[in-house]
This record gives C-alpha cells, sequence and structure tokens, in this order.
C-alpha cells in the first residue's frame, strides 16, 4: 500500500503540469504574493475613496487591455510550432506582422484619453486629470508588451517569464510603497504600476534577441487569415472574462458613493486572493495542452488535473470566509470599515471560485481551438452588465446578480466540455476499431 501510495505520488510530481510548469507555478505564485501585498498596502494607507480609485482604474486598464491580452493565445498557437522546428525567422515574422495594427491600436486609445480625460474622470468620479492620462499611456503600452509576453510563453520560457514577473511585481510594491509614503496617494500606486508594467517587457526584449536577429525569407510568410480566424473569437472570449471580474467593480464606482464602491473594492480584494492563488494553474495548462494536441497526444487528463488544483483550496477558503468573514477581513484588510458588509465577504468567495472554473474551461477551449467559446461567454458579460445596469439597490445584490451569471455560464462550459469529450472518445474508438481491422482482428 506503501509503495502504491509512492509510485502515484511520483507519478503525480512527474506529470507535465506539474513539471513542465513548475518555474511559472512558483513564480507566479511569488508574483501574486508581491500583488496581494501591494494590494494590502494600499488598502491599509490609502482611503477608503483613495483605495475606490485605484481598483475602478486597475479595472479600467484591465479592459481595455483585454483586445491585446487576448493575442497571446494566437501567438502561442502559431509560434509555438516554429520555436518547436528552431525556424526563428517565422517567429519573427509573425512579431512583424502583429506589432504593427497593435502600433495604431496604442495610438488611438492614447488619443482617446487625451482627449476625452474630462469626461472618463466625471464618469468614475476621479477629479483629478493626471491619473486618467496615466492610465491611458499604460493601457496604450501594454498593447506593444503583449507581444513579447506571448513569445515568452510559446517558447516555453516558463523559468524566464518568472523571474520577469517577480521582478516586475517587487518593484511595483516598492515603487508604491515609496510614492505613496511621499504624499502621492493613489496616484502614487498608479504610478507604480505602470514602471513595473514596462520592465518586463524591456528584459523580454533582450531575452529574445536571436529572435530579432533572424532573417525572414520567402518561408517565413504568415497567413494573416489564419491569425484572425482565430484571434477573433478568442479576443471576444477574453474581453468577456475580464468584463465578468471587472465590470462589477466599475459599476459600482460610477452607481455608488465613493465610501461604498471602496468597501465594495476592499472585499472583492479579500475575495480574490483565491485567483490570486490559483491562477497560475491556467496559465501552465494552456501552453501543455497546444502542445499535446500538436503531437496528437491526449491532453484531457491535464485538464482534469487543473481543474481539481484548482477546486479544491478555492472550495476551502470560501468556506472558511462564510464562516470567519471579520476574521477573514481584519487579517488581510485592518479597515474597520470594510466589516460593515462583511457577511457578503462568502458570496465573494464563491463568485471568484466560480469565476477561477470558468477560466480554466475557457483556456481549454481555446487551446485546443474551440473559439465558439466567446459566444456563451460574452452573452453572460452582456447579461452582468444590463442587470447590474438596472438592478443595483444595494451591494448585495450587485454580488448576487454576478453569482448568479457566472454559475449559469460555468454550467453551459461544463455541458459543452461534456459533448466535445463524448466526441472526442468517440473519434478515438473509431480510430481503434479501424487499426484493427487492418491489421486482421
Amino acid at each position: 500500500m506503501r509503495n502504491k501510495i509512492r509510485y502515484l505520488g511520483n507519478h503525480f510530481l512527474k506529470h507535465e503540469l506539474i513539471t513542465g510548469g513548475i518555474y511559472i507555478f512558483i513564480g507566479s505564485t511569488i508574483a501574486n504574493v508581491f500583488n496581494l501585498f501591494f494590494n494590502l498596502f494600499m488598502g491599509r494607507n490609502l482611503t477608503v475613496e483613495g483605495f475606490g480609485i485605484l481598483a475602478s482604474t486597475v479595472s479600467l486598464m484591465g479592459l481595455i487591455a483585454i483586445p491585446a491580452g487576448s493575442i497571446i493565445p494566437t501567438i502561442v498557437s502559431f509560434a509555438g510550432s516554429h520555436f518547436a522546428k528552431e525556424d526563428y525567422g517565422s517567429v519573427k515574422a509573425l512579431s512583424l506582422r502583429i506589432i504593427k495594427p497593435l502600433l495604431s491600436v496604442s495610438l488611438i486609445i492614447l488619443l482617446c484619453f487625451i482627449v476625452f480625460a474630462s469626461s472618463i474622470g466625471d464618469f468614475f468620479k476621479i477629479y483629478d486629470q493626471s491619473i486618467i492620462l496615466i492610465v491611458g499611456v499604460t493601457s496604450a503600452l501594454a498593447y506593444i508588451g503583449v507581444i513579447i509576453n506571448g513569445l515568452l510563453q510559446a517558447r516555453l520560457s516558463f523559468k524566464f517569464i518568472s523571474f520577469s514577473n517577480i521582478i516586475s511585481t517587487m518593484s511595483k510594491l516598492a515603487i508604491g510603497i515609496i510614492l505613496v509614503f511621499l504624499g502621492f496617494n493613489a496616484k502614487g500606486a498608479i504610478w507604480a504600476i505602470f514602471i513595473s508594467g514596462i520592465i518586463p517587457s524591456i528584459i523580454g526584449f533582450i531575452y529574445l534577441k536571436f529572435v530579432w536577429v533572424s532573417k525572414v525569407n520567402n518561408k517565413s510568410r504568415i497567413n494573416f487569415k489564419k491569425i484572425l480566424s482565430y484571434g477573433i473569437p478568442s479576443s471576444l472570449a477574453t474581453l468577456g472574462m475580464m468584463a465578468l471580474i471587472s465590470t462589477d467593480i466599475l459599476l459600482v464606482k460610477h452607481y455608488f458613493d465613493p465610501l461604498q464602491a471602496g468597501i465594495y473594492a476592499g472585499l472583492s480584494l479579500v475575495g480574490k486572493i483565491i485567483f490570486f492563488l490559483t491562477a497560475p494553474v491556467g496559465g501552465v495548462m494552456f501552453p501543455l495542452i497546444v502542445k499535446k494536441q500538436a503531437k496528437n497526444e491526449s491532453y484531457n487528463n491535464i485538464f482534469k488535473m487543473a481543474v481539481a488544483i484548482v477546486f479544491i483550496p478555492s472550495v476551502f477558503i470560501s468556506a472558511f470566509y462564510f464562516l470567519y468573514p471579520d476574521l477573514s477581513i481584519n487579517f488581510i484588510i485592518k479597515n474597520e470599515m470594510y466589516r460593515s458588509e462583511s457577511g457578503l465577504l462568502g458570496l465573494f468567495g464563491v463568485f471568484i471560485t466560480t469565476y477561477s472554473l470558468i477560466t480554466l474551461f475557457v483556456y481549454y477551449f481555446l487551446s485546443i481551438k474551440k473559439t465558439n467559446v466567446y459566444i456563451p461567454v460574452l452573452f453572460a458579460a452582456i447579461s452582468q452588465l444590463l442587470l447590474i445596469t438596472f438592478y443595483h439597490s444595494s451591494l448585495l445584490t450587485v454580488i448576487t446578480i454576478s453569482l448568479l451569471v457566472e454559475l449559469a455560464l460555468l454550467a453551459v462550459l461544463v455541458i459543452y466540455y461534456i459533448k466535445i469529450y463524448g466526441e472526442h472518445r468517440e473519434l478515438d474508438r473509431q480510430v481503434m476499431i479501424g487499426t484493427a481491422n487492418e491489421i486482421g482482428y
């Protein structure tokens, strides 16, 4: 019995999801710890209203950067095969093909923030226009850095990705602390996000120098139609995913007074600890499944293991939130004002747990090129937006709407997975029967 347990343990530790992604898992975890410390410091040292400004601007930057981030699956899918063949010229051609439209989008975003800074500030009740401009520059630069990030994932450079993420988040924490103590308040925190966001792109560009010096030849031509056919629906799916975890914060900032918006942002921070701890799993799973599928190897066990790794700790943390909400808030954000809505913390835990599982399913479908998954995801995001817009009588109403929408989406994705899994098993069975007939059985 002991030997069997030892064998199973060794088999688990040697699984590709663990061994192949150990660096990015540890690195992302450490980076998320620094992110957590950054948020905790800001939650304790900024005013409630100031923290509300920080949370809403971070959500805004995240939403604007979604179309850029959604290109990462496309880059991983197309560049990964070229890296495997050491065809660096094609990798360079792909990068050049993608960066041109991204530069145009970056300039448009920056121009919009400059022109409409006053209107954006009025909508979010942020009256310092310099904050809006910092957000605009940060969002514009995100469209350039996403290429570096995608290429590093495609090359499976997990160790380097972990290193750059740690350096970036460590810098954000250090710069943020210094600027807040110097009296820059919420603006200092946003400056820290801007400065630290540039660091991974710079060191990543240097690391990929061998790609930039490669020659592009006729064999390196990239079919842009294939990129669009995958990139557009995957972008929409990613847009919907980010909206599901950001729309509530943005609308609460708009419809509620600054104090309530800040309290909601604080509770959301505590709830998102679940996502901070489990998010690296999806980042590791995606390129591994892409690699498996490219080699026509089985990949469902990787997905099932990823779901288990995310689900089990998330359930325990959510249960703790239900049982000890005040203790959780006091431990994470030492501000008594947040305890006025502590009864909502358990619901936040379930909300983030559901979102974490949805993220895995969406990554899974995109990794096997089932891009139609964008339809239910986008529908859910729009439903959440409309329902909160029309029904926002209390913070409880907002979180309940978000949770119900996500539970419905998760149910749809599970049904879709069962359907696809059944089709794959039937196809495998037919292949085995055909093979047996060919050899005379």
